[in-house]
């Protein structure tokens, strides 16, 4: 049989059956946000114990911790952010052997208890050891070479927190002409951004950390739907972010930016 006619009937075979996964149930029909495990897009450090189980990562390297997919620093991810949460996460000291947050708190108004320490942490007044790290989440989602999106989180503490500022103000001033020539800030959730990483210095301490730019206006319209419905359906379930413990013990190089 000709080679031709053979592929070409393995393609009409493959798109008859594609076909039989659109507008049909899925299966997921019961499965909720809470039944699903949100990748975080990660900041490697010197001391991640990513680095040591892939020869081929480096520190500066953005990586997803569900996928295993990862960028290089000068490479960087495009995202589109659809939602912010800021929490105050309270941890336990670092050989207490905790496996995971004290506790998450949601006000700032728990700063109020806390005392600054030599070593740049806020710690509880109670005398617990305990300290609390301010913490930016980004509900994104990560833009994939051939256009497809996955969901992420991108948080950022201590010294982090400079280019999350960063971010914020370039989303902020973001302004935008409607048909009658007004302009306005559009939802955060308009724009795609390029994550990428920059080494930086203090002293003898050396570390990566987030360098932020504007990538282009939304002009995919599942991009747009997607990006909505994400941001929404954040908007409810943002508060139930656990961090990750990793990220506590590789943040210890870092120097809060003030």
């Amino acid at each position: 049989m000709n080679k031709t006619v053979v592929k070409k009937d393995q393609s009409n075979n493959a798109v008859a059956i594609m076909s039989q996964f659109e507008n049909v149930q899925t299966g997921f029909e019961d499965m909720s946000s809470d039944d699903l495990q949100l990748p975080r897009l990660k900041l490697l450090q010197a001391m991640s114990p990513e680095l040591e189980n892939d020869e081929a990562l480096r520190a500066g390297h953005v990586y997803n911790s569900v996928t295993g997919d990862w960028w290089p620093s000068d490479q960087g991810v495009n995202v589109i952010p659809c939602s912010y949460h800021k929490t105050y996460v309270e941890w336990a000291p670092l050989n207490s052997g905790a496996k995971g947050p004290v506790a998450v708190h949601q006000s700032k108004e728990v700063m109020n208890n806390t005392v600054y320490g030599d070593d740049n942490k806020y710690y509880t007044n109670d005398n617990s050891g305990n300290y609390i790290e301010e913490t930016a989440n980004y509900f994104v989602l990560i833009i994939g070479g051939k256009g497809e999106t996955s969901q992420a989180v991108v948080s950022m503490k201590s010294s982090q927190l400079t280019p999350s500022r960063n971010w914020n103000s370039k989303m902020k001033n973001l302004k935008i002409q409607n048909s009658k020539g007004d302009y306005f800030t559009p939802p955060m959730w308009s724009h795609s951004y390029l994550l990428r990483t920059e080494k930086t210095k203090n002293g003898d301490k050396t570390w990566f950390k987030w360098k932020v730019e504007v990538s282009s206006m939304l002009s995919v319209e599942s991009h747009v739907n997607e990006a909505r419905s994400f941001s929404e359906d954040m908007s409810v379930a943002r508060d139930k972010l656990v961090p990750d413990m990793d990220e506590v013990k590789t943040s210890s190089n870092e120097k809060l930016p003030f």
